[in-house]
Parts: C-alpha cells; structure tokens; sequence
C-alpha cells in the first residue's frame, strides 16, 4: 500500500514540496479506510476537515424535499473534495458517501490555513485547482440546462469509465444503478432506463450485475459530438 508521503508527494498539489515540507505536510494527514456506502461526512456538518481520495471513490450527494437522492459529482483516487465549506467556513453543502472500499487522507482545516500562509507554491496550485472545479461545475449545469438527454448519459458513462478503469476506460465497475445515473444526468429513471436500453440494442454497452461496459466508446464520442435538439 502506498504510504501517506509517497501518495501525497505524487499529488500536484504537493509535487514540488522540499522533502522537509512533504514530511510535515504528511504528517499533518490523518488516513482513514471507509467500507462502501459509509459517509464521510453528512451535509450541514461542520467543515472542519479538507479531504482527498487515497483509493475508491466518493460520490457527493444532496437530500431534495421529497426525499430524492441527488448525486452531485463522483471523485476518484486523487481528487479533493470539502475545501469550499473548509475555507469560506460554512457547513458542508452535501454529503459524501463512499463508492465500494475507500481510503481518504484528511487534513483539518487548522492545518490548511497554514499550509497555505506557509506554502505559497501549494496555494497557487490549490487556486488553478478550485478554478478548474468550479469550469467544471459551470459545464455541467450548462449541459444539464441545454444537451439532449442521450448526450448527457452518453457523456457520463465516459466519464465514470474513465474514472475506475484508466488503462481502457471502457468498463464501469462502480455499484450504480440506473436510479444513480439518471441523478447525476439530471433526468427521469424512465427515461435512463430507456436510453440505456437503446445503447445496449444497438451494442454500444452492455450491462450486466458487475457493472456497464462500454462495447463502443467511438458511438458515445459521435452522441457527445452532436449538436442538442432544435
């Protein structure tokens, strides 16, 4: 297993720390092992902690007012996540709920503060970070208010592909079922359920209980690439 200061040291958040630095870093860490479906913390807790996906993967998710489940983003190994609520100081806005085994190095937010004042270098990549997050969410509503729905079930299996299986991102391993998917696409479970079934038809994926893999990742590039309904 790889150590606390070796995962932290291949991070490039922390990559170009001085060995003295990446040791105090990692000894600021705490490590914790989350069996799936355990939260990391529920939202409306307190942010006292800044978190990074060591191993597996955590989904945020919101409770709506009818009680719907609703997955707001999927991190994998090396992703960061809580650093908004830590920072501006405001409870967690959703919560954070393990996909399968997962591993988290945490740093309390007594600590962040003066990795930051002290580290100059670590604060720069943590802002192109944030940055590049909040693009990232700006795209997704983007999609959710103006994609068609196959474009953005299309774009999803990609992504989640590419989250558990690096070498090929073809296959989807996570425990997600079509309820999970139509969530995060921001759609029915109907209407998953029937895109899906079309792509399975025509051989783009296959599904089966050990999860969905893609059979023709070009088709679901050619959907991603087609322009949205007039």
């Amino acid at each position: 297993m790889t150590s606390k200061k070796e995962f932290l040291k291949n991070l490039p958040m922390f990559s170009s720390l001085s060995d003295t630095d990446l040791t105090g870093i990692s000894n600021m860490a705490q490590e914790f092992i989350y069996n799936n479906g355990e939260y990391v913390f529920y939202e409306g807790d307190s942010p006292d902690w800044f978190c990074i996906v060591k191993e597996g993967n955590i989904k945020a998710i919101k409770q709506a007012e009818d009680g719907k489940e609703i997955i707001m983003h999927m991190f994998k190994a090396g992703d960061t996540f809580g650093e908004v609520a830590v920072f501006d100081r405001r409870p967690y806005p959703a919560s954070a709920l393990t996909v399968g085994k997962t591993t988290v190095i945490k740093f309390h937010h007594t600590h962040c503060f003066e990795i930051l004042e002290t580290m100059p270098e670590v604060a720069a990549k943590f802002l192109l970070t944030m940055g590049r997050k909040q693009r990232e969410f700006v795209e997704r509503i983007e999609a959710a208010l103006t994609a068609r729905v196959e474009k953005r079930i299309a774009a999803t299996l990609l992504k989640l592909a590419n989250m558990t299986d690096k070498d090929r991102g073809k296959s989807i391993n996570l425990h997600l079922t079509r309820k999970d998917i139509a969530s995060m696409v921001g759609t029915t479970i109907e209407t998953t359920i029937r895109v899906m079934s079309r792509f399975q038809k025509e051989g783009v994926i296959e599904t089966a209980k050990s999860g969905i893999t893609i059979l023709k990742p070009d088709r679901l590039q050619e959907i991603i690439g087609q322009e949205s309904d007039n």
